[in-house]
């Protein structure tokens, strides 16, 4: 097979009648749908893996951004081969011969075939390795029967999506539907891109949401980082708590694990005052960035970022085994400072008011014991202590009721003794306290 760049425009209008390969897509033909009206995106969760059919029907108008790649991971360039284009487009133009060339060609004597491909943005590589290939927000086994990957060889030679053409990028989302392929059930994004072009992404379809396989996508609705910039930018928090549903156990006394500006370890306790500084994608030096909140820590003025979520595995949707006290701000509590300041304020009001209900009650008390049994008696009464010839209810009054008593009659009369904790007694004589024991 022989090129022949210098008769193909010549050629033209003569072969209008040329074969055309086309390459078979797996995608359904059906007619574009028409443009959503974007919607206001009410949740505060990144796009879920295990949503229901409501859930993304939800979707529908947003735009969801794919995590652009941290520039200190040192990934080398990788091209994914689960995007595909709703319409193929031509790719190439060759010249395959009939027969042998000869001195005076004929135009029966060879034809031109376009190459088509379904790949979004597609370009060729040419014995292309196998860790330079992969699916993005999907493990490869569920990947298999898409586009024109070939399984049957060691090398992938054909037309992929490069990474920097979905890396980094933004897409509209004009509906999200089950399609099944061999063996495996995945969610199809149908998407447009700022040119106009719809492109369908094929991604893992998970079922538990307790499972950090099936946690997170390597993408973010964009309009749930501008929910979060507006809730949270320029304002001041206290971290109170976890979500019902973070995974593993937090102590409470040792906090949780962040990281500072300057990449070092640190501490974020609970109760700390935050100030919502900056937000940014953020790597962690291993594949993507990730949207990050960058916070200033009120009693220290030491810079913190909390990432939004975990981040996940280049370039499969699994997340890393984190240790269980990393702070993630969708999986943490923080209350707005004037919220929590209000209710300090309130709390305080309610024990001065509770303070001087006491103080009140104290000074009736008080009062009605020095009416009842005199200065002197009621002085030892509100000190706690007895003393002998003080009656049944005075000792009640001083010490409060005992834990037992133990009463005896006879012809002397009635004998009592008053059991307290600790090993005291008190004993009385018709009515009347004749002996203490401690």
């Amino acid at each position: 097979m022989k090129p022949l760049y210098c008769l193909l425009p010549g050629l033209w209008c003569i072969l209008s009648a040329s074969a055309q390969l086309k390459t078979e897509s797996v995608l359904p033909r059906k007619a574009a749908p028409e443009t959503p009206a974007a919607v206001v995106y009410d949740s505060l969760s990144n796009i879920r893996v295990n949503g229901d059919a409501a859930y993304y029907e939800g979707l529908k108008g947003q735009r969801i951004l794919f995590y652009p790649r941290d520039i200190h991971a040192g990934l080398k360039p990788v091209a994914y081969f689960n995007f595909l284009a709703e319409t193929p487009a031509a790719v190439a133009v060759d010249t395959v011969w009939l027969r042998k060339p000869r001195r005076k060609f004929r135009p029966e004597d060879f034809r031109i075939d376009t190459v088509y491909s379904d790949v979004y943005s597609p370009r060729h590589y040419k014995h292309f390795g196998h860790d330079d290939l992969t699916p993005l927000g999907c493990p490869f086994h569920e990947a298999g029967g898409l586009g024109t990957l070939d399984y049957s060889g060691q090398t992938r030679s054909g037309w992929f999506t490069p990474a920097e053409a979905v890396d980094g990028r933004s897409f509209e989302i004009l509906g999200v539907e089950t399609s099944r392929l061999e063996d495996s059930e995945l969610l199809m994004f149908r998407l447009r891109d700022d040119a106009g072009k719809v492109l369908c992404w094929f991604a893992h379809r998970g079922t538990d949401p307790k499972n950090l396989r099936d946690e997170c996508y390597p993408a973010v609705i964009e309009g749930l980082i501008e929910k979060y910039r507006a809730e949270y930018l320029g304002k001041d928090f206290f971290l109170t708590g976890r979500k019902p549903d973070a995974l593993g156990y937090v102590s409470d006394y040792f906090g949780l694990y962040v990281n500072t500006m300057q990449g070092e370890a640190d501490q974020l306790q609970f109760g700390t005052e935050l100030r919502c500084t900056d937000v940014r994608l953020i790597g962690d030096g291993t594949g993507y960035a990730v949207p990050s909140f960058v916070f200033e820590k009120r009693e220290d003025s030491v810079q913190i970022y909390i990432p939004l979520t975990r981040y996940p595995t280049p370039f499969g949707v699994e997340g890393y085994a984190h240790r269980r006290d990393r702070a993630f701000v969708d999986k943490l509590v923080l209350t707005p400072a004037e919220e929590v300041y209000a209710r300090r304020a309130e709390e305080e009001r309610q024990r001065e008011e509770a303070r001087l209900q006491r103080e009140k009650e104290e000074r009736e008390h008080k009062a009605a014991l020095y009416r009842k049994y005199g200065r002197q008696t009621a002085d030892l009464i509100l000190a706690g202590k007895v003393r002998i010839g003080m009656t049944r209810e005075m000792c009640r009054e001083a010490w409060g009721s005992p834990d037992d008593i133990n009463r005896s009659s006879g012809s002397w009369g009635v004998h009592e003794q008053w059991v307290y904790g600790l090993g005291s007694y008190l004993y009385f004589e018709n009515g009347i306290l004749s002996s203490i024991q401690n």
